[in-house]
């Protein structure tokens, strides 16, 4: 797929870096329409490939509707791997219950926590390389 695709929802916002990494900033309060925004995202998506998730949530905070909907209805098989950037120690907490959900619904799901998105970049790469040795 090297279409370059983007989504928004209020001030959310989600593009594709093709071929396979799909950005997310995510900032504020995050409702239940905003999960079901971004998990409409990411199916979508999934329907054509699997894809890195390199997710900004610097500021931003999921209401308990929001996390609950996203636990139900995101599978880990959707995903390469996610990467979170700019998570403090609540969205840590919250994004961890969220991954075990995920994994619950469909298998492993590698994950990781940066601070930048070059950083996110990097694991990645290492993430890609890693995956071509194992096969």
């Amino acid at each position: 797929m090297g279409l370059n695709r983007e989504w928004r929802h209020g001030e959310q916002h989600a593009w594709l870096e093709p071929p396979d990494i799909l950005w997310a900033r995510f900032r504020g309060a995050l409702s239940l329409e905003t999960s079901v925004w971004s998990c409409g995202v990411y199916r979508e998506l999934a329907s054509t490939q699997r894809f890195y998730l390199a997710a900004d949530i610097a500021g931003s905070h999921l209401s308990p509707e929001s996390r609950r909907y996203l636990v139900e209805h995101t599978k880990a098989g959707w995903f390469r791997g996610v990467v979170y950037i700019g998570a403090g120690l609540e969205q840590k907490a919250t994004t961890k219950s969220l991954m075990v959900g995920a994994m619950l619904n469909g298998g492993r799901l590698d994950m990781t926590y940066v601070d930048t998105a070059d950083e996110a970049r990097a694991w990645i790469a290492r993430h890609r390389e890693a995956a071509a040795l194992t096969g």
